[in-house]
């Protein structure tokens, strides 16, 4: 069992590049932040980091579907390697490859029509927010060709979940740790230029090409082999194979979105870009700190799944709350670091100080971040079982978030927004998620006794 245990937490190639590129990006990070404070003045930060708020609002469209592209294309190639290796051809598998097809040109049309509509509303709710800011500040033109490189990236996206659930995973992490290596450099180089925001433009032009590149040119043999035989008849219907998982993820994804990832563009609509800045810059640091923290509990999930799937539950469990500690004692190690960071500063008396948050400010977006991520994990571990999210206790509990959010963000800015954040989701999202799962566990032991 101990054996087994090492062996399951231990790295392969593919895993390696996924959590590279999730350290690259906490790596970067502090230097990003070195250039932007360098660069920018703080109404121009404040215009940087909610230019990447509206960008967000893709996931209204995406509507969790990546990962449930992810999952039946993975059932899918299952199947075809099962053939492949038997070197024997039936009706399942040949129904397999025209399912894959299928599913390719379906998510195609989704994404398509959706692109079109993540372009129209990009520019109505950045013009709307953005014309808030300080003259000062010349966001136009790059604002408006950010938002159309952005829907490029989000019309590949399904081409890329496919990909990474059809067996090409090494092919997608790779390209996600390269694009961010680039894009980091290239955002360096434009800031010490004096490009101001097109250092947002210019990353984002690299990945929207490089991501045409794989998927049309490098990975074009894979996806033709597929797409010419969506035509065929086949037992895939979107309604009755993607939908009922789809909404499911679509709604909680959609709260949290709501809930979480908004925090900058509401104090730069209803109050300043100068208050957002220091807002902005602080939620950088303390997403690329989540980011990292999760990236070990990623790796391990299609791990976990597995050995649930193959009944070795004691197993698939004992990795699982080892994953949980590791990553939640590093993300309260790092949060902890970043307020007395912070503390410092403010204390020593250096001039980037209005550039970050309060060391109380920092404070109760932490414990929101920790709360997050005990709710994350969660939700991780009921996905590993292969069953449906509780989206229930995490709708009313985002929902709750969202509401406080963006009603004490109204009234009292950066203030109102961490407390709301942190408070709700503590003292509802929090509680309401964990007595789901208990009960959960509770049914699942029940029924395998």
């Amino acid at each position: 069992m101990r054996r087994r245990l090492l062996d399951a937490l231990q790295l392969d190639r593919t895993l390696a590049f996924a959590l590279a590129a999730r350290i690259w990006q906490s790596f970067s990070g502090p230097i990003t932040i070195a250039f932007l404070i360098g660069s920018l003045t703080l109404s121009e930060q404040g215009v940087y980091y909610a230019c990447i708020n509206i960008i967000g609002i893709q996931a209204f469209f995406e509507l969790g579907l990546l990962n449930v592209l992810i999952s039946h294309a993975g059932h899918e190639a299952a199947a075809l390697r099962v053939r492949d290796n038997s070197s024997a051809e039936d009706h399942d598998t040949d129904q397999a490859a025209m399912r894959l097809g299928e599913l390719m040109r379906a998510s195609s049309r989704w994404f398509g029509g959706a692109t079109w509509l993540f372009l129209c509303l990009g520019y109505l709710v950045g013009g709307w927010a953005l014309s808030n800011t300080s003259s000062e500040v010349a966001w136009v033109l790059p604002f408006a060709c950010l938002v159309p490189l952005a829907a490029i990236m989000f019309y590949l996206s399904p081409w890329l979940a496919i990909l990474e659930g059809a067996g090409h995973r090494e092919a997608v992490y790779r390209f996600r740790l390269e694009v961010a290596c680039v894009g980091s450099f290239v955002a360096w180089l434009s800031l010490a230029a004096g490009l101001k925001l097109w250092a947002l433009v210019l990353p984002m032009f690299l990945q929207a090409g490089w991501g045409v590149y794989l998927v049309f040119v490098k990975q074009r043999q894979f996806f033709w082999r597929f797409r010419s035989l969506c035509d065929c008849p086949n037992d895939f219907s979107w309604a009755h194979n993607v939908l009922p998982m789809q909404w499911r993820m679509a709604a909680a994804s959609l709260a949290a979105h709501l809930a979480t990832q908004y925090f900058t563009l509401i104090v730069l609509t209803f109050h300043s870009d100068e208050q957002a800045a220091p807002l902005g810059m602080t939620l950088s640091v303390t997403t690329a700190v989540q980011t990292l923290a999760m990236a070990w509990t990623q790796t391990k999930f299609a791990l976990v799944a597995a050995y649930h799937g193959g009944g070795d539950r004691e197993l698939a469990g004992t990795i699982w709350r080892h994953t949980a500690v590791v990553s939640t004692l590093c993300l309260c190690v790092a949060l902890t670091g970043l307020c007395v960071l912070v503390w410092l500063i403010r204390y020593i008396g250096w001039e980037l100080q209005e550039r970050f948050l309060t060391t109380p400010q920092i404070i109760l977006l932490s414990i929101g971040c920790i709360v997050n991520h005990g709710i994350a994990l969660q939700g991780f571990y009921v996905l590993s079982r292969r069953s449906n999210p509780l989206v229930v206790p995490l709708v009313v509990g985002y929902l709750s978030t969202a509401i406080a959010v963006w009603s004490a963000g109204y009234w009292f800015a950066a203030n109102g927004v961490l407390a709301g954040y942190a408070i709700t989701l503590a003292l509802v999202a929090l509680p309401l998620h964990t007595w789901a799962y208990i009960r959960f566990r509770s049914r699942r032991a029940a029924a395998s006794s």
